[in-house]
């Protein structure tokens, strides 16, 4: 029943962090938008920055990755369906 509330015209609705979060990166990516066309050398300098923040990101997962051991496991977030069982791979 509960997931039936929410469905309108066959979408499920967003809670209101997810819309909050939604509005916030858009106005975000309006304002950088409109500074990148103003000033171009800022798109350069912010594409820098964005790979940079990344690869450290990546970096910093992928050594914690190594030491733990363990891997992500991707899981179907909730959808109403059930996920399909999880087999464990036999050695």
């Amino acid at each position: 029943m509960y997931m039936e509330e929410k469905i309108q015209m066959g979408r499920v609705k967003m809670p209101g962090w997810a819309r909050a979060l939604a509005v916030v990166v858009g106005v975000i990516s309006l304002i950088v938008g409109f500074l990148v066309l103003v000033f171009p050398g800022l798109g350069f300098l912010l594409v820098a920055y964005f790979i940079a923040f990344a690869l450290l990101v990546l970096g910093v997962d992928r050594v914690a990755t190594g030491i733990s051991g363990h891997t992500y496991e991707i899981r179907a977030v909730q959808t109403g369906e059930q996920a399909p069982a999880q087999q464990k791979p036999t050695v």
